[in-house]
C-alpha cells in the first residue's frame, strides 16, 4: 500500500486498528538504499539494493507502537529504537518484532508520528524512544 498523504496514513492506521492485520513493515521511498552482496541478475556486474531502514508499526485497538531500525536520518549510526509509552508491562509482538514493555501509545499519536515520518523521511522526534538494549529484560 502506498502512503502518499496524511489522509492515506489515517486510513492505513484505521485499517490496522480495525482489521485482521495489526502490524506492517514500512519503508520510505525518499530514504537512501544500500547495496547488498546479492548479484542483480537483471543488471550484470551490479548488486541488489535494499532500504537503509525499516519501520514497523503495530496497532491493537486504540493503542499502538513503532520501531525504527537502521539509518534514521539523524546521524551516521544505525539505530534500533522502539516507541516509549506507558503500557503494557510486558513484551508485545508486532509484525516480525518483539517490542519491549512500555512501548504503546494512543493510536492518534501513532498516526501523527507516521505522518511526520512520511513528511520528513526521518525518525520522528515528537515521541519518546527507547533503545532495544536499554529495555532488555533479564
Amino acid at each position: 500500500m502506498d502512503l502518499a498523504a496524511a489522509e492515506d496514513v489515517r486510513t492505513f492506521v484505521a485499517m490496522l486498528a480495525h482489521g485482521q492485520v495489526g502490524g506492517a513493515i514500512l519503508t520510505h521511498t525518499g530514504r537512501p538504499r544500500v547495496e547488498t552482496l546479492i548479484p542483480d541478475d537483471a543488471n550484470p556486474g551490479e548488486r541488489l539494493t535494499m532500504p537503509d531502514h525499516s519501520v514497523i508499526v503495530g496497532v491493537r485497538g486504540d493503542r499502538g507502537a513503532i520501531s525504527c531500525r537502521g539509518a534514521d536520518g539523524h546521524g551516521a549510526e544505525s539505530v534500533q529504537l522502539y516507541s516509549h509509552g506507558e503500557e503494557p508491562d510486558h513484551r508485545v509482538l508486532y509484525e516480525t518484532d518483539e517490542f519491549p514493555p512500555d512501548c504503546e501509545l494512543p493510536v492518534n499519536v501513532i498516526t501523527q508520528t507516521l505522518i511526520e515520518f512520511l513528511e520528513t523521511a526521518k525518525r520522528p522526534l515528537t515521541i519518546g524512544w527507547q533503545s532495544a538494549l536499554d529495555s532488555a529484560l533479564p
